[in-house]
C-alpha cells in the first residue's frame, strides 16, 4: 500500500499557500452553468476530483456514468438527469452503495420524476428516465443531509410549477442550504429560505456573467491545525476572505481557543499563533458565531464543547486538534459522519485512540478525553485513511507533535485538495512517499 511518511525538522513554519477552489462552490455552479438559458462562464473552478467527474457526468455521451464516491455528484446529478430529457444509470463504488438516497428520489418521485433501483432500494446505483417535473409543494427530512435539499433547489427552476419545500426535523448542515440560496440568488434566481420553508419559482436563468469560485474554507481548517500544533507560525492563506459563502469559515472562531488568530489582508487570511493565556485573557474563553458557540465551560480543567451539525467536514480537523492539544473537549450534532466518505465517528476514534489519545464515540459525538501520553516521544504513529480525504489531511499535521507519521493512501487528497502535500512540503514538512 502506499504511504509518506512525514516530519517537520523545526516545527516552525513561515508560509504563503494557495489553497483550492471550493468543490462545494463549484458543483453547485456547475449544475446552475449546465440548466442554463444564458451564458455562464465559472472561473477558478476546484480541480478536485470529485469537481471533475461532475464536469465528466454533464458532458458524457454515454447513459452509464459512474460518479465512484463522490456523494455531491450523486444527490446533484440524480436530481439534474431527472428533471431533464436524458435517460442514464448513475453508477458508484462500493462505498456509495451504502450511503442513502431514498429521501431524495421519494422527494423527485413525488413530482413526478423516474427513477429505479438497480440493486438494494433506497441506495445507488439509479436508473433514472427524465423528463420535465411538474414540481409544487413537498416536504422533505431535512436531518439527514443537505445535498438532497440543495440537489431539488438547483433543480427547481426548470419545474412546470417552480418548487415549494417545508423542512421537518433538525435542519442539518444548514450553512449549504444557504450556500445555495445564495449562489442561486447571484445567478438572478427568485429563491428564499425563511423559517423552514425554501421558495423557488420557475424561471429560466436571466443573468449571463463570469463567476469567480472562492477559495476553499474546509480546505483552510487544516492549516489553522497546523498553526495551532506548531511551536511558531505564520502563514498567509492567499485568496481567502472572510466574506464568503461558506459555513465552515467558523473555523476561525472555532481555532481561538487552540491559540490561532485570523487577520484579514489585502491578499488573503493570515493566521499566527498565539499561547493559549493570551486567548483566555482577550476573549475570556467565549466565541460565538452567528449559528454556533464553542464555550470553554471550566477554565481550570480546559474543556470546551460544541455542536458541529452545521459544518460536518470540520469535524476530524477539531477532533484531532483537541486530542493532540490535550484539550477535554465534546463535540456534538454528529450522526449524519456514518454516511460519508467512510464512517468518520469511527474511523476518528480508531485512529485517535491507536495513538494513545482516550476517546469516546456515540451514535452523535465525539468526546476527547484528557491524556496522559508523552507525545513528544519516538514513536511513529501509522494512521488509515479509509479512503476519506478528510481523514488524511486532519491526521498529517499529527507530525508536528510526534517525531514522524506515515498515513496510508495518501492519493485519497485528490478528492478535493489535490496538491495538499506539495503544499506541506511549501510549508517545510518532509516527505517521504513509498509505494
Amino acid at each position: 500500500m502506499k504511504t509518506v511518511r512525514i516530519t517537520h525538522p523545526t516545527k516552525k513554519i513561515k508560509a504563503q499557500i494557495e489553497l483550492p477552489a471550493s468543490k462545494s462552490i463549484s458543483n453547485r455552479a456547475l449544475i446552475i452553468q449546465a440548466l442554463s438559458s444564458e451564458k455562464i462562464t465559472l472561473n477558478n473552478l476546484s480541480t478536485a476530483d470529485d469537481t471533475k467527474l461532475m464536469q465528466y457526468a454533464l458532458n458524457a455521451d454515454s447513459s452509464t456514468i459512474d460518479i465512484k464516491n463522490a456523494g455531491t455528484c450523486m444527490r446533484f446529478l440524480t436530481a439534474y438527469f431527472a428533471s431533464t430529457n436524458c435517460e442514464v444509470e448513475l453508477r458508484c463504488d462500493e462505498r456509495m452503495e451504502d450511503r442513502p438516497i431514498k429521501i431524495l428520489v421519494d422527494a423527485l418521485r413525488e413530482l413526478g420524476a423516474e427513477i429505479s433501483y438497480l440493486k438494494k432500494d433506497g441506495f445507488p446505483p439509479l436508473k433514472i428516465k427524465g423528463k420535465q417535473l411538474e414540481g409544487g409543494k413537498i416536504k422533505l427530512n431535512a436531518s439527514i443531509s443537505s445535498q438532497y435539499i440543495s440537489a431539488l433547489m438547483l433543480a427547481a427552476p426548470i419545474f412546470k410549477n417552480g418548487l415549494e419545500i417545508e423542512l421537518t426535523g433538525e435542519v442539518s448542515s444548514k450553512s449549504y442550504i444557504e450556500m445555495t440560496v445564495d449562489l442561486m440568488n447571484y445567478f438572478g434566481f427568485n429563491c428564499s429560505f425563511i423559517e423552514n420553508k425554501i421558495i423557488i419559482k420557475n424561471q429560466p436563468i436571466i443573468k449571463s456573467s463570469n463567476y469567480k469560485i472562492e477559495q476553499d474554507w474546509s480546505a483552510a481548517s487544516y492549516w489553522y491545525e497546523i498553526v495551532s500544533l506548531s511551536d511558531e507560525a505564520e502563514i498567509l492563506l492567499k485568496g481567502l476572505s472572510l466574506k464568503t459563502l461558506q459555513g465552515d469559515s467558523i473555523i476561525s472562531e472555532y481555532m481561538k481557543k487552540f491559540g490561532v488568530d485570523t487577520l484579514e489582508k489585502d491578499e488573503g487570511i493570515l493566521l499566527k499563533k498565539f499561547n493559549h493565556r493570551e486567548i483566555e485573557t482577550q476573549n475570556e474563553n467565549v466565541f460565538v458565531s452567528s449559528s454556533l458557540s464553542l464555550r470553554a465551560e471550566s477554565r481550570s480543567e480546559n474543556k470546551s464543547s460544541t455542536n458541529l451539525s452545521n459544518t460536518l467536514d470540520l469535524t476530524p480537523t477539531l477532533a484531532v486538534t483537541a486530542a493532540a492539544k490535550n484539550v477535554l473537549t465534546q463535540l456534538s450534532g454528529l450522526k449524519n459522519l456514518k454516511i460519508k466518505e467512510s464512517d468518520r465517528l469511527q474511523s476518528l476514534k480508531v485512529e485517535l485512540t491507536k495513538c494513545g489519545f482516550d476517546i469516546e464515540a456515540n451514535d452523535d459525538s465525539l468526546h476527547i478525553k484528557h491524556h496522559t501520553i508523552n507525545i513528544q516521544s519516538s514513536t511513529i504513529n501509522r494512521f488509515q485513511t479509509y479512503n476519506d480525504h478528510r481523514m488524511a489531511m486532519a491526521f498529517a499535521p499529527l507530525a508536528l507533535i510526534f517525531d514522524e507519521v506515515l498515513i496510508e493512501n495518501p492519493d485519497v487528497v485528490e478528492k478535493s485538495y489535490p496538491h495538499f502535500w506539495s503544499d506541506l512540503a511549501l510549508a517545510g514538512f518532509e516527505l517521504v512517499f513509498n509505494s
